[in-house]
């Protein structure tokens, strides 16, 4: 029985450092860290993006670590044609001076997540630091970075490598390295900047002034008003017109009905009580109603 606590001790022992080292011998194939600084906050937006190597072994659970101070907003998996979707995911979870969150990695695909860092500010100068120290292997790792707006002068080490322009904006792009297990890379930032504008207000439309009655396009029902009254009339004077040739038609159509020779000679020689006043019969010697004689003219 005394063997028996001390197997299970053992297979702790064991069983720990398997899944600790599963996380140190994960291989990164790309990492690619693009830096958004002031775009729609005045802070700093890092969105990450990794692919596992080829050779991982899947499934498998990888642990991320950012800065205490920011904000994870999107764990993301891509879905295809560009687009990512929501991917599960565990934390964030603050140990110290790092928050960690973890993802169960079960495909080869391209990831994502993003989070907000607050910027260092010094009157007209921004300062920032990054640093990677997740301890997974990388074969290629890259940042980018977008220039923000009325910026005077930009400082980055390591220094970037060459700068494209896309929609009028400036992207600063890093030669890839590639990173040990367990290296770290590290990056500092600085720019001055003349204003607080911010990347997202120059992509979106600005209202000049407020919208009222006499704004190009928008329709008034007060300047209607005599139209909507004129097109009522034609259409009730189109409606009486209609009625009346639809009306005189109809009438002409009724058949008149034509006095029969029979009718008119009935009439002629029609007979009428004296004292009564009932008409009688052609044949008829005494009234039906009263008995009297009925006159006939010779």
């Amino acid at each position: 029985m005394r063997k028996l606590p001390l197997l299970l001790l053992l297979g702790l022992i064991l069983v720990f450092p398997i899944s600790a080292s599963a996380q140190d011998d994960a291989a990164l194939a790309i990492v690619t860290v693009q830096f958004w600084p002031e775009y729609d906050q005045p802070s700093m937006l890092v969105i990450a993006d990794f692919q596992p190597a080829a050779d991982l072994s899947l499934p498998v659970t990888l642990t991320f670590r950012i800065p205490a101070e920011a904000t994870l907003i999107a764990v993301a998996s891509d879905a295809g044609g560009g687009a990512f979707m929501d991917f599960a995911h565990e934390g964030p979870n603050t140990e110290g001076e790092v928050q960690t969150f973890s993802m169960l990695i079960e495909q080869n695909v391209p990831y994502r997540f993003e989070y907000y860092q607050p910027l260092a500010f010094n009157g007209d100068e921004r300062a920032f630091t990054y640093l990677w120290d997740n301890g997974f292997a990388v074969e290629s790792f890259q940042y980018l970075m977008l220039e923000p707006l009325d910026v005077t002068t930009v400082s980055l080490d390591p220094k970037h490598e060459t700068v494209q322009n896309s929609n009028g904006l400036n992207y600063y792009e890093s030669s890839p390295v590639s990173l040990d297990a367990g290296q770290e890379f590290a990056l500092s930032l600085s720019y001055v900047k003349t204003t607080d504008t911010l990347v997202s207000q120059t992509q979106s439309v600005q209202i000049a002034e407020p919208i009222n009655e006499d704004t190009p396009g928008r329709v008034s029902l007060a300047n209607s008003l005599p139209y909507i009254i004129g097109g009522l009339g034609v259409i009730m004077i189109a409606g009486g017109l209609a009625y009346y040739f639809q009306w005189g038609r109809v009438s002409k159509s009724k058949p008149r009905r034509k006095h029969s020779h029979t009718d008119v000679e009935d009439d002629a020689t029609s007979l009428y009580c004296p004292q009564c006043g009932t008409r009688a019969k052609l044949n008829d010697r005494f009234c039906r109603t009263c008995g009297a004689r009925l006159k006939r003219e010779n």
